[in-house]
């Protein structure tokens, strides 16, 4: 009897090691807005498919990894990456500009979630300093701080 309960008493302080760990790791990546996660989302039903085109050139600068997808119409796209980067192209609509780190037309509260910051109008030329003629047209933007 004496070894069964030292058994179970063992068995609870593993269990409560365990959790306690795990709730720390997920507290520290909450905090973390470049933490890679895996993420299934589905592409565009357009030809050329703009998100799978998005998907390939993210795969090739080394910003996503472990790339897959279907062959189906639309196709089904898992990929590896930081968590802000794969919430923007799984948007639909939306566009990652890498060497801007930012999200054209992310919706607020996605962008808000991941620790964004906001601009419900920025400039369509903001990132072109020789614009010679600009669209007044706003862009729903999320900037993503380095």
């Amino acid at each position: 009897m004496k070894n069964v309960f030292s058994g179970m008493l063992v068995s609870l302080a593993l269990f409560l090691a365990g959790c306690a760990s795990t709730q720390e790791s997920q507290e520290v990546m909450a905090e973390n807005s470049e933490v890679e996660v895996t993420r299934q989302f589905t592409g565009s039903t357009m030809t050329p498919d703009p998100v799978m085109q998005q998907v390939m050139e993210l795969s090739k600068a080394g910003v996503l990894k472990n790339v897959r997808m279907t062959r189906s119409i639309p196709a089904q796209i898992t990929a590896t990456g930081p968590e802000n980067v794969l919430a923007c192209i799984s948007s639909e609509g939306s566009r990652w500009l890498e060497e801007q780190q930012e999200c054209e037309y992310m919706a607020e509260e996605i962008c808000a979630e991941l620790g964004g910051d906001f601009d419900p109008c920025a400039s369509a030329c903001r990132n072109d300093p020789e614009a010679m003629v600009c669209v007044l047209m706003c862009v729903q933007v999320c900037s993503f701080a380095e």
